[in-house]
This record gives structure tokens, C-alpha cells and sequence, in this order.
């Protein structure tokens, strides 16, 4: 009998384990980008290996009230309240599943306050008249 019960606690460990590490990679194919800082776009560690461990930033809990979708209301916002939209920084500002032109992995971290410049093209055509 206690050998039965190892063995069920064992498989419902291994279980809970491969669903948390199944279930972010799902979320991750979701985003427009997430090469460069992988479970770090929505979790607070890297490479979560429990529920326990895998704590949401302000952008993780933005996307699970999403439904885990990425989309233009997720792309808009500015989850980590930095300068910077989550579209911007993950390379899909319209939130319409595509990367941008050029982009080939996130500009900055959705779920940390480190994007301090965000320049669209009306921005930086703008700078440019001013030195004309």
C-alpha cells in the first residue's frame, strides 16, 4: 500500500511538472517574440519547474486576464508601466500576431520596467524635420 501511494504521489508530481513547463510553451508560440527572454516575458524566474515557481509579472498576469491571447488590447497596453507598449516590446505594435519589419526577437522585457525609448515612424519623422 505505501508503495501504491508513492507511486501516485510520483505521478501526480510529474504530471503537475510537465503541465506548468507544457503550458508555457504553448503561451510562449502565442506571443509575437519570445527567443530572447523565453519564460522571463511572463513569468518572475526563468524557467519555472512547478506552479509554485512559476509566479506571473505584471505582463503574465495581463495575458492570463487575456485569455492568453495576444492581440491589439494586449498590444496596446503597458503592462509594466515603462515607456513602452507590450507591442512595442515584443515586436508586433499593432497586436496583430506578425512581427514588425526588421524584428527578429523582443525589443525589451513586457513584464519588466526596462524599455525607457519606444520611436515609431511618425516619432522619428518628426526628429527628422527638426534637423533638416
Amino acid at each position: 500500500m505505501r508503495q501504491l501511494s508513492a507511486i501516485l504521489f510520483s505521478c501526480v508530481f510529474v504530471v503537475a511538472g510537465v503541465t506548468v513547463a507544457g503550458a508555457t510553451t504553448v503561451h510562449m508560440q502565442s506571443l509575437p517574440n519570445s527567443s530572447q527572454f523565453r519564460c522571463l516575458n511572463c513569468h518572475t524566474v526563468q524557467d519555472p519547474v512547478s506552479s509554485a515557481q512559476a509566479g506571473l509579472n505584471p505582463f503574465g498576469a495581463a495575458f492570463r486576464d487575456n485569455g492568453f491571447k495576444w492581440d491589439a488590447t494586449l498590444a496596446a497596453m503597458r503592462s509594466d508601466s515603462d515607456a513602452c507598449t507590450n507591442g512595442f516590446e515584443l515586436g508586433d505594435e499593432n497586436g496583430d500576431g506578425q512581427k514588425d519589419g526588421g524584428v527578429t526577437a523582443e525589443r525589451s522585457n513586457p513584464g519588466q520596467s526596462d524599455c525607457t525609448l519606444q520611436i515609431n515612424a511618425q516619432a522619428w519623422s518628426e526628429l527628422k524635420k527638426l534637423f533638416r
